[in-house]
């Protein structure tokens, strides 16, 4: 049995398999996040052969027994997570990249919720030290903002972490990545602006007020149950980082000076 941990966010999650081709695969896709020590979750990966494997479609999860176990299922993989145990397996058709990375996008907007953290659907990007965090839909500019900032350092062009702690708000790195196909840098800073992403002739930078952010943030958060407990934690995690946090609407067109306004804002 193969053992080997990723590490995002801070979370280490240990991952244990007999399969040679998940390991490669996991080494690969994850390089930069693969880190020794002491793990906080544990996933059992294995793969099994079907006669139609359909890749991709919508996920589902399900609570089980008694509310800490989920029933995950999408076309290419069947598992359990147990929150309570930090554990998990996970039935792959087959050790391929896309299918591996769902499933743990998928463990880690479970986990991330039990230590104030969130994953949303956004680019973010360092500089100076600080982390800013752009929100929309696909199409909104998300990976164009990444493409425009050679000189700030990437956390993700797709999905970002941010993680609250003693009333503080970091973004993490994450290697889940959309269009600019490269993973972010695992490392953290304080973040200091979320903005919310619109395509323009020309770049102007409006204040958003927490509620009206909140409503905006919400549907950018990537999570898949929809049991009332767990979606209330993280409307709450949700609601103290846009009051933690500046948020603002940002209209920009394809050149770099979007920073200027943002860094006067």
């Amino acid at each position: 049995m193969a053992e080997l941990s990723v590490e995002i966010a801070g979370l280490r999650t240990e991952i244990l398999t007999e399969d040679p081709e998940v390991v490669g695969v996991v080494r690969e896709r994850y390089e930069g996040f693969v880190s020794p020590g002491t793990a906080s979750w544990r996933i059992e990966m294995k793969t099994e052969a079907v006669p139609d494997p359909r890749p991709g479609g919508d996920v589902l999860l399900r609570r089980n027994g008694d509310g800490a176990q989920f029933a995950v299922r999408r076309g290419d993989f069947t598992g359990v997570l147990d929150i309570r145990r930090r554990s998990g397996m996970v039935t792959l058709c087959e050790a391929h990249e896309a299918s591996i990375d769902s499933f743990l996008r998928i463990v880690y907007s479970l986990a991330l919720v039990e230590v104030g953290g969130l994953v949303v659907h956004a680019a973010s990007l360092v500089r100076h030290g600080r982390a800013y965090l752009f929100c929309g839909p696909s199409g909104s500019g998300k990976t164009t903002v990444a493409r425009l900032s050679p000189d700030a350092t990437l956390l993700s062009d797709e999905l970002s972490i941010v993680r609250m702690s003693d009333k503080a708000a970091r973004c993490h790195g994450t290697p889940f990545w959309g269009d600019f196909g490269r993973a972010g840098e695992d490392r953290a800073a304080p973040l200091v602006g979320i903005h919310f992403l619109h395509h323009s002739s020309r770049h102007t930078i409006e204040a958003v007020k927490p509620r009206q952010a909140l409503e905006r943030l919400l549907p950018n958060v990537v999570f898949f149950a929809r049991e009332v407990d767990l979606t209330e934690r993280v409307l709450n995690i949700a609601a103290d980082v846009v009051e933690t946090v500046p948020c603002f609407d940002l209209f920009f067109r394809r050149d770099a000076g979007f920073w200027e306004v943002i860094e006067r804002a």
